[in-house]
């Protein structure tokens, strides 16, 4: 009898260690498979692209390149020349992307900054449209202790009204307020899908952190990045960052129209994403970043205390 137990804990302890072996085996490949996908996507580092750009490595070159000129010219004082390498490849690719192209708001805004550069560099000012003054937008004027309120009373939502439903119009509004977010080079690189209805519950079944509330919740949005609007190895990160920001704007966004929202993490192995794309029609090259579940909450409901750092913890200040 107590050679079988301790035959029994000794195979037990076996498979426990095999487990964790393969667990950690694991991680290398999940990093290599997300490698070969930015790679496969990405445009080429500035010193390589050329005319056989195409599609959205195209938009992502002649936006990062246009943006340049932009930034250029919004400093105090732009210096009296600038811009050689940029005006070269705006040179090379604008006549690609006429033909490729020519109606894409990019192209546009690439000539535009094209010419601005040129009109700077010839010694005739900068140009008001490619980086307008401030008096061109609104100014903010609003009681500064609102947002104090605004920030507070954002929760993570899992109570939700399932028979109040949420307006196209909504959630229209809401990705226009958050289109605003800033992004690298002016990229924009984010997809934002909407489901409602029936197609709410087979999209939320790929996310494991809903299925206590799932079917209260009346609409669900699916983040993602396009891989193919960065380039080289130095932002292998970025396409986290930019939906992370773009996330957050969005939440916020339904947050001041009077919704209530539940971010919800896409932290999943490859083929896990890749069961995600084929069900929802993604493109291999859109990064999942993450869900958010979104809807009205009832009259009275609860959420969980999540309580805060405190400031000197996430703070520090170098003079």
């Amino acid at each position: 009898m107590t050679r079988h137990v301790l035959s029994s804990l000794v195979s037990e302890d076996s498979i426990r260690r095999l487990k964790h072996f393969l667990a950690v085996l694991k991680g290398p490949s999940e990093f290599h498979k997300d490698s070969r996908r930015y790679f496969r996507y990405a445009a080429p580092q500035d010193g390589h692209a050329g005319t056989s750009l195409r599609g959205r490595n195209l938009e992502c070159q002649l936006t990062k390149d246009y943006h340049r000129v932009e930034k250029g010219l919004a400093l105090r004082s732009p210096r009296s020349k600038f811009g050689a390498d940029v005006m070269a490849r705006l040179s090379t690719l604008l006549p690609v992307v006429t033909v490729m192209e020519p109606d894409a708001p990019y192209a546009r805004f690439a000539e535009q900054a094209s010419q601005a550069l040129k009109q700077w560099n010839a010694g005739h000012g900068v140009d008001s449209e490619v980086a307008p003054r401030s008096d061109s937008f609104p100014q903010p004027d609003w009681d500064v202790n609102f947002v104090d309120t605004f920030f507070n009373s954002r929760k993570s939502v899992r109570q939700f009204d399932s028979k109040r439903p949420v307006s196209p119009e909504v959630l229209n509004r809401a990705v226009g307020l958050a289109a605003t977010t800033p992004s690298v080079c002016n990229r924009q690189p984010w997809q934002v899908r909407f489901y409602l209805g029936d197609r709410v519950q087979s999209v939320l079944a790929f996310q494991n952190g809903n299925a206590g509330f799932r079917s209260e919740v009346p609409c669900v949005a699916l983040i993602t990045v396009d891989t193919r609007m960065f380039s080289g190895a130095s932002e292998r990160n970025q396409p986290w960052i930019e939906g992370g920001v773009f996330a957050m704007s969005l939440v916020y966004a339904l947050h001041g129209i009077g919704l209530q929202t539940c971010m919800l993490n896409m932290s999943v192995l490859n083929s896990q994403a890749a069961a995600v794309r084929s069900a929802t029609g993604l493109e291999d090259a859109e990064q999942i970043v993450m869900m958010v579940a979104i809807g009205y909450a009832p009259g009275d409901y609860r959420v969980a205390r999540s309580p805060r750092r405190n400031i000197p913890d996430l703070m520090q200040i170098h003079m």
